[in-house]
């Protein structure tokens, strides 16, 4: 099975969805397919199909809603992954697999990009990206945890940083061969801390009575 998931689209969005999510929605795809440029309000509410007021009303600035379009496509992308692996649905093997990038993951190298571009606009929002990357981290920590790997910050970070760097080298080629290599080192990373991490269940001790019996049948 595979736990990972695109980038939310609009035309996806069920009909009940909610002002605030088909606007979310928006400015992720937008930066998916156009990248950070063409991130504004109006763009936004275009393709959300809702007034720019309704924009501003959630968002006040385009930083604001750079922020919230980050943390949430984040969570898109990494809720199914997480309640795959707290409910036993993942295993090593899977989770390797997931974490193989594709070409949907253009767009989250474009989210980034769009971040660290709005850090020159905004001050504050270089605090906000060190927590918003910490969190991150922590939660690709916890679902490894969940499979039985333990991997220490160090490596974690490591991971991280291997995986946002492919990326955006494939982002620059978009090619075949590009992604290619890009899942090439990101499995080698992958391999690496599944194998040299992973806990193995610890067999319990036998009981002082089963001990004994196996030493008369000896």
């Amino acid at each position: 099975m595979s736990a990972k998931m695109n980038l939310p689209t609009v035309a996806a969005l069920p009909a009940t969805a909610s002002t605030r999510e088909r606007i979310l929605t928006a400015a992720v795809e937008l930066l998916h397919t156009e990248g950070f440029g063409a991130l504004t309000q109006q763009a936004v509410a275009a393709k959300a199909s809702v007034r720019q007021s309704h924009v501003t009303y959630y968002f006040a600035t385009r930083n604001e809603l750079l922020r919230a379009t980050a943390q949430y496509g984040c969570e898109r992308m990494l809720a199914p992954i997480e309640g795959a692996a707290a409910t036993g649905q993942l295993t090593r093997e899977s989770l390797r697999d997931v974490l193989l990038p594709d070409a949907s993951d253009r767009g989250f190298f474009r989210l980034m990009v769009g971040l660290l571009a709005a850090c020159d606009e905004d001050e504050s929002i270089k605090a906000w990206l060190h927590e918003f990357d910490a969190s991150v981290e922590k939660r690709i920590q916890a679902t490894f945890a969940a499979v039985g790997v333990n991997v220490p910050d160090d490596v974690v970070h490591l991971m991280h940083s291997s995986f946002v760097g492919a990326v955006h080298l494939e982002s620059v080629w978009k090619t075949p061969e590009s992604l290619e290599r890009a899942r090439r080192t990101v499995a080698l990373i992958a391999d690496h801390v599944l194998t040299t991490y992973a806990v193995e269940a610890e067999v319990p001790a036998p009981s002082a009575a089963v001990e004994t019996k196996r030493r008369r049948r000896a």
